[in-house]
């Protein structure tokens, strides 16, 4: 075996390797050429996108009083910014209200009692009848 791989190959008769390189000035060129390109591109679409903003200004009405004088907060009902403190709030009003005795309307000699007591009283004298009503 006369080579390292097991294969025997003799050069063939008129064939060679290249010789000379690419051409560098051309692609130079073509490389400069597409830099210039980009470059006036980049200034032409700057200058549309200007003279569409002049554009706009022009045509645009200014906004409605409405739009720029917004309220400080939202109209009711607004969101609960704190719901936990709020409902431990209100079931501390409601607890108090069905555990204590306190008048409805002096006036008028309306009172409000525990529910307990309410329920043995109703218990003890059970549910006041209507008069005149005849029951079969």
């Amino acid at each position: 075996m006369g080579s390292r791989h097991g294969h025997e190959h003799e050069p063939s008769a008129g064939v060679q390797h290249e010789t000379r390189d690419v051409h560098v000035r051309p692609l130079a060129w073509l490389g400069v050429g597409l830099a210039m390109l980009i470059v006036v591109a980049f200034v032409m679409m700057k200058g549309v996108f200007e003279l569409l903003d002049r554009q706009q200004a022009r045509s645009d009405t200014p906004p409605l009083p409405m739009v720029t004088q917004r309220p400080q907060q939202p109209p009711e009902p607004r969101l609960q910014t704190t719901p936990v403190p709020n409902r431990k709030l209100v079931i501390e009003q409601e607890t108090k209200l069905l555990t204590t005795y306190g008048w409805v309307d002096q006036k008028a000699g309306t009172v409000h009692i525990p529910v307990e007591r309410a329920m043995q009283l109703l218990a003890e004298r059970g549910l006041p009848s209507r008069g005149g009503s005849s029951q079969p």
